[in-house]
């Protein structure tokens, strides 16, 4: 009875440990995706408060934001 406890712990935590393997690049890819939109969207904001020029910056960091994240994203997904 305890060997069957154990080894279905065993084998529980191995296939946890296979799930987290196969979905790391596939995280790595949504945190680029958030990463890139907050960083470039915050430097536009930036760059407006600056230069007094209100949406311009602000749209183009969220505009190449999105591009290079969806970049990335394609990248990590449709990888050979």
């Amino acid at each position: 009875m305890i060997d069957d406890q154990d080894n279905f712990l065993g084998k529980s935590l191995e296939q946890f440990q296979r799930f987290v393997r196969q979905s790391g690049p596939a995280a790595a890819a949504a945190y680029t995706l958030l990463a890139s939109i907050l960083l470039l969207g915050g430097a536009g904001y930036i760059i407006d408060q600056y230069f007094d020029s209100s949406p311009s910056g602000l749209l183009t960091g969220l505009g190449l934001g999105l591009i290079i994240g969806f970049y990335e994203l394609a990248k990590s997904v449709f990888k050979k």
